[in-house]
């Protein structure tokens, strides 16, 4: 007893003055410290365990009323969560393959309850949104042919009209080289007209004055009546017409005419005019 006593003081001043020395400390060689995770922490699966120390030793895992071994471990050592079944307060524990409870360290911690797994969202039933997708394409599809349609019959109302558009060009044409004859035909029509009216003036000038050289000629150049020389006789001689006076000067008027008339006994009627310049 007494040796044994005696080569513990031994071993412990040998330690002392080592740790002395060094300035570290033997017992971390030989007995192991937890440094993660903290005692008494509160922690969530999966739980990292991290030790100062012998490399590696044995590791065990208490709780849930159970002691799991978990076998020889190197630091650091993450437990997953399969080891946490449930939450709880549990103990890590770790000891020398040599020395074993000689050598040992242990910590307790807590363990939250694992965050629940958002469930995947369920699928959605997308029949109904198939089917009005279908009944969308159906439509769309519908749409397409009756554009088609109309496209075409536009293409072919577009030819036409290509085609009346060419006529009417071509009419237009045609009229507007019509409008140039009929405009050469109008101005050569003017110039006849203005030539036509230059005669037309000159000719009622000349008339004019053809009228006022007719109007200057007298209506009646010879007067005259009706005289019965021997008017004694029985039957009266034959008439004649009186036509000048006794000093043979022809009655150029009806006055002249008169005045010879009222002083000849044998005078049978008025003076009239016997002899105009027209026959």
């Amino acid at each position: 007893m007494r040796q044994a006593l005696a080569v513990t003081l031994v071993s412990a001043l040998t330690v002392l003055i080592t740790d002395l020395t060094f300035q570290s400390s033997l017992l971390r060689t030989f007995w192991p410290t937890i440094v993660v995770p903290a005692d008494g922490a509160i922690t969530r699966a999966p739980v990292t365990v991290r030790w100062e120390g012998p490399q590696p030793l044995q590791v065990a895992l208490v709780g849930n009323g159970k002691r799991e071994e978990l076998g020889v471990r190197y630091s650091p050592l993450e437990l997953e969560e399969r080891f946490f079944p449930r939450a709880g307060q549990y103990r890590i524990e770790v000891r020398s393959p040599v020395l074993g409870r000689f050598a040992r360290a242990e910590r307790r911690f807590l363990v939250r309850p694992p965050q629940p797994v958002p469930s995947p969202p369920s699928a959605p039933d997308l029949s109904a949104t198939l089917s009005q997708l279908g009944d969308r394409i159906s439509a769309l599809e519908d749409e397409r042919q009756l554009l088609q349609g109309r496209t075409t019959s536009l293409f072919q109302e577009n030819e036409t009209l290509r085609g009346e558009n060419g006529d009417l060009t071509q009419a237009v044409n045609e009229l507007r080289e019509s409008q140039e004859q009929a405009d050469h035909r109008l101005a050569a029509m003017e110039g006849q007209q203005a030539e036509l009216t230059r005669q037309y003036q000159t000719t009622a000038e000349e008339n004019h004055q053809l009228r006022l050289r007719l109007q200057s000629i007298p209506a009646c150049t010879t007067w005259g009546y009706v005289a019965y020389p021997r008017p004694q006789t029985i039957p009266p001689s034959r008439r004649f017409v009186l036509v000048s006076n006794s000093q043979g000067d022809v009655f150029r008027d009806q006055a002249e005419c008169e005045l010879t008339r009222q002083t000849d006994p044998t005078a049978a009627s008025t003076c009239y005019c016997v002899g105009s310049p027209w026959g």
